[in-house]
């Protein structure tokens, strides 16, 4: 790469450039209406041309075209397929100016980019935009990589993810160093045909309890819960701190779950011995994840969706707020979001280990010590109410 000094002495020269007020690069697309794909496609002919105003380079080349049509292009391209670099840009964060001149308008990395990668850009400055990636995300790559990114936080943006498949995906974020980005572009552009375990994100080698339960709880019902009830007021009461708006609260009823539940609560009051195993928890999540665990309760694919920090399991918390940015919003519907209310048995719990895989030993769940619980069955879980809100 070229000398650091060399590059600063070029970055100061364009130092008038820096101070001109934070632009975001893409225009705000609003979530509650149905935006043509012209305007999508205009909206993102301006990220390189105010990028280019913005920055002594014009940065990467971008391919400037839908989402899927760049996957279609580069990873599953039958000709000449290549990892996919998505560039995921958010102006009013610290590290913004730095990333983008030392990296994006790096020659060496440019260059690199130019004859390895294809390059996505996507501005997520603007909350409405920000959501409509996500949305992207969970259409064409998958769950896993939506909830992925909605995990980063927004103050570590600006983020490259690097997309070698659908089920293989790769961050950097601010925090990461240009010569630090350049070496892992190299490592992941040679992992790209010849795959290693350090970069495969891929659970099939995992045997956890959850993918041998031996019961499902079957298709739960639902029932609207009237906006004048006490059961509504109480749900509302839960998200009394935060902005959103709820839209509907339906009852989840279901016979069978509740009595395995009811008899795992038994179980584990009596090992423990006290009653304090219970905890009303969420469980933010897609609106087709709700609608599938009402069918058939929590899934092993569901599993990891929202990390593996605290081992790879189903994942709840104790503040509506955590859970939301795993509800990512359901644009068909005007951007709604789903969140499940649950009753969860914890049991005994032990902090958290990101290999745990099955039940730990005399324990019954992990935590993080904080907000975050995680258990490995539905017969620990019962979903009462499914919340849709704004």
């Amino acid at each position: 790469m070229s000398n650091s000094k060399e590059i600063d002495d070029e970055l100061e020269a364009n130092d008038n450039v820096f101070s001109r007020p934070n632009r975001c690069l893409m225009p705000e697309l609003p979530l509650e209406q149905d935006v043509p794909a012209i305007e999508i496609q205009q909206a993102m002919e301006q990220f390189p041309r105010i990028f280019t105003e913005s920055y002594p380079s014009s940065g990467p080349a971008l391919y400037l075209g839908p989402l899927n049509e760049a996957m279609d292009q580069s990873i599953f391209n039958s000709n000449e397929p290549r990892p996919l670099l998505i560039y995921l840009h958010r102006t009013e964060t610290a590290a913004i100016h730095c990333f983008c001149k030392n990296v994006l308008c790096n020659e060496f990395i440019i260059n690199y980019l130019a004859e390895n990668y294809l390059v996505w850009a996507w501005d997520c400055s603007k909350d409405a935009n920000y959501q409509r990636l996500l949305w992207m995300l969970l259409q064409y790559i998958g769950s896993s990589a939506a909830a992925m990114v909605a995990a980063i936080p927004l103050d570590k943006f600006p983020v490259l993810v690097c997309l070698l498949s659908t089920q293989r995906h790769v961050i950097l974020d601010s925090t990461t160093s240009p010569d630090e980005i350049y070496i892992r572009l190299i490592e992941i552009r040679k992992d790209f045909h010849n795959p290693s375990e350090e970069i495969i994100c891929d659970g099939s080698q995992r045997l956890s309890i959850c993918s041998n339960e031996d019961w499902y709880p079957g298709s739960s019902q639902l029932a609207l819960v009237e906006q004048e009830s006490d059961k509504f007021r109480n749900i509302a009461n839960y998200f009394s701190n935060s902005s959103y708006q709820l839209i509907r609260v339906e009852q989840i009823n279901n016979k069978k779950w509740l009595t395995k539940y009811q008899k795992q609560k038994e179980f584990i009051c009596n090992r423990i011995g006290h009653n304090g195993s219970e905890r009303i928890l969420f469980h933010g999540c897609l609106r087709e994840t709700s609608q599938d665990i009402l069918r058939q309760g929590f899934h092993h694919e569901q599993t990891s969706i929202h990390g593996i920090k605290c081992g790879h399991g189903f994942y709840f918390s104790t503040d509506p707020k955590r859970s939301h940015i795993y509800a990512l919003p359901d644009l068909p519907s005007g951007g709604e979001r789903t969140m499940l209310v649950c009753r969860v048995l914890i049991g005994g719990t032990r902090r958290n280990h990101s290999i745990m895989e099955i039940y730990p030993w005399m324990f019954d769940s992990t935590t993080d010590g904080s907000e975050i619980y995680v258990v490995f069955s539905n017969l620990q879980i019962l979903p009462e109410y499914l919340v849709t809100y704004k």
